[in-house]
């Protein structure tokens, strides 16, 4: 029975030969591994010692860590198990993934076992040679050619309606006895397939002496762990090979299979194969004895890793002499500071996946680092405008040229149609720091300095949703008149209301005192859009993607 081990990642690790510099995990997934080292470890091997094979889909989507995941978890094993990682990606120039995944368990387990290059143990096995070339259909064709003297293709070829009566010849301009080549061809093909089922026993008799070795020599436990990263970026045709490689050829006992992808665009490859109305969710759960999915880590978190998150600092934006209001970060008195909370909250009202907030935010960089000192500017407005772009041209548009409560085509207004599309930019709520105290002094209030006085709100940070900020930001920005119709309803309700903290009101005058200081109208907001939407990151090689 398989001893328990303990996975810590909360600190950097180089691993022995330098060939690795792993920083800290920052999304908090070293439980994950270790639960899935027990859980593999007793399917390779049960109470009785007998050991069997498995396969598990270890699932996640672009950005959330997987292949940092995957590549230190595979580091950690190697002190107790026989491991193997394989980088898919990296290796799909080769047309035969077999001998992909092979190559580097020689090597990796040779390496593990401390033998060297000549040790005949870790060798390719003689009928390996015969597999692999049985594996590659030209060379297969190549083979039927010479031995039988005839093109099995091109007698296939023959066979359609149009060509019957037609002759065949053979490679000496012999007419070929059809009768005779189906026969010889049929021949061929029950030798062909002898030979292959005898070289996939030679193959896991091999591999499990290999795996042997390892575990005696290096006093390591079963099973062995053969990680598989990056399929699901892999040439259709090759990802397809991959698994039927290890369904079909892998099933050793005492080794166990993780493959890593992002399983639905893996299910996007399959159909790019099979076309569109195929079943890839159903075609990849043969190959799979069990799916684990990695939970998506939040977007702050996400951010963290991939992005320079300390260019949309306050710190920063003091150093260029930027100043941004409101705050993308969330100060509060329980839980201190919470960078990038009010951002994230927007891209989680759009729903937004890993990669476009990954995207979105790298534009919002960009935009930072090309604006001039002492520019005032509103950049969770223009991260809405991103988000807006992102999900729904149409609603994009619109906004640049509608006023938010405008009515247009069939009397229906933007207002109406924000809430019918993006029904969380009404539920979501911003962390908004509101200083009500600075208005007092403001000349153009002096006439209404007692109610300010003696109902003014407190400073601190209030809830407001997303859509009252952007309702309020449109118009302002729009009209850019300080004496605004929302100014003269906010402080109507005041003197109504001045027992009550209206948080829309209060903030629609410090949202209009900001915005006389702002030379960014929208047209201005629109040109930012536009330069930085043209802005498409690769996917990054993080250590933590």
């Amino acid at each position: 029975m398989t001893s328990q081990i303990t996975i810590d990642w909360s600190t950097p690790l180089q691993t022995e030969d330098d060939r690795e510099n792993f920083p800290a995990d920052q999304l908090v997934r070293a439980k994950y591994a270790e639960f899935l080292t027990h859980f593999l470890a007793s399917k390779g091997e049960d109470s009785s010692s007998e050991k069997h094979s498995y396969v598990l889909n270890l699932n996640a989507e672009w950005g959330a860590g997987k292949s940092y995941f995957l590549r230190r978890w595979a580091a950690d094993l190697k002190e107790e198990y026989p491991v193997v990682y394989v980088d898919a990606w990296k290796q799909d120039y080769s047309d035969d993934p077999l001998m992909t995944v092979i190559s580097s368990m020689i090597t990796q387990l040779r390496e593990q076992a401390g033998k060297n290059e000549e040790d005949p143990l870790f060798k390719t096995p003689r009928k390996l040679i015969g597999l692999l070339k049985a594996a590659a259909p030209s060379i297969a064709r190549g083979v039927a050619t010479r031995y039988l003297g005839i093109d099995p293709v091109k007698i296939i070829q023959q066979a359609d309606d149009d060509d019957i009566g037609e002759t065949v010849k053979d490679r000496n301009g012999q007419d070929i006895d059809m009768g005779l080549a189906a026969s010889k061809i049929v021949e061929h093909l029950i030798k062909d397939h002898d030979a292959k089922s005898d070289a996939i026993a030679s193959l896991k008799l091999s591999v499990g002496q290999w795996v042997r070795a390892v575990v005696g020599l290096q006093k390591k436990q079963h099973p062995a762990f053969i990680f598989i990263d990056e399929l699901d970026r892999c040439r259709p045709s090759y990802a397809v090979e991959m698994l039927e490689t290890i369904k079909h050829i892998f099933d050793i006992p005492g080794v166990v299979f993780v493959v890593a992808t992002d399983t639905e665009q893996l299910q996007h490859t399959i159909k790019a194969i099979y076309g569109q109305g195929f079943d890839a969710r159903t075609y990849l759960g043969r190959f799979f004895n069990s799916r684990y999915t990695l939970k998506a880590p939040s977007f702050e978190k996400l951010l963290s890793v991939h992005c320079d998150v300390e260019k949309l600092s306050e710190s920063y934006f003091n150093d260029r002499n930027i100043k941004n209001w409101p705050a993308l970060d969330v100060q509060t008195e329980d839980s201190g500071l919470m960078p990038l909370k009010n951002l994230t909250t927007i891209y989680n009202a759009f729903s937004l996946s890993a990669r476009q907030v990954i995207q979105t935010t790298e534009r919002l960089i960009s935009v930072v680092e090309n604006l001039k000192k002492h520019s005032h500017v509103n950049l969770l407005y223009l991260a809405f405008l991103f988000c807006l772009r992102e999900k729904d041209q149409f609603l994009y548009d619109t906004m640049l040229t509608k006023g938010i409560t405008q009515n247009f085509s069939g009397q229906q207004s933007l207002h109406q149609l924000l809430i019918e599309r993006l029904v969380n930019i009404a539920i979501n709520k911003l962390n908004i720091r509101l200083d009500p105290s600075t208005l007092i002094n403001e000349p153009r209030d002096n006439s209404l300095n007692p109610i300010w006085s003696t109902h003014i709100a407190p400073d601190g940070q209030y809830a407001l949703s997303i859509f009252t900020f952007i309702e309020v930001t449109d118009a302002l920005i729009k009209t850019g008149s300080q004496w605004s119709n929302l100014r003269s309803e906010a402080i109507r309700y005041l003197s109504n209301k001045n027992n009550d903290v209206h948080v829309k009101s209060w903030f629609t005058l410090l949202a209009e005192k900001e915005n006389t200081l702002s030379t960014y109208g929208i047209g201005a907001y629109k040109d930012l859009v536009e330069l930085a939407s043209a802005l498409d990151m690769p996917e990054p090689e993080s250590t933590q993607s």
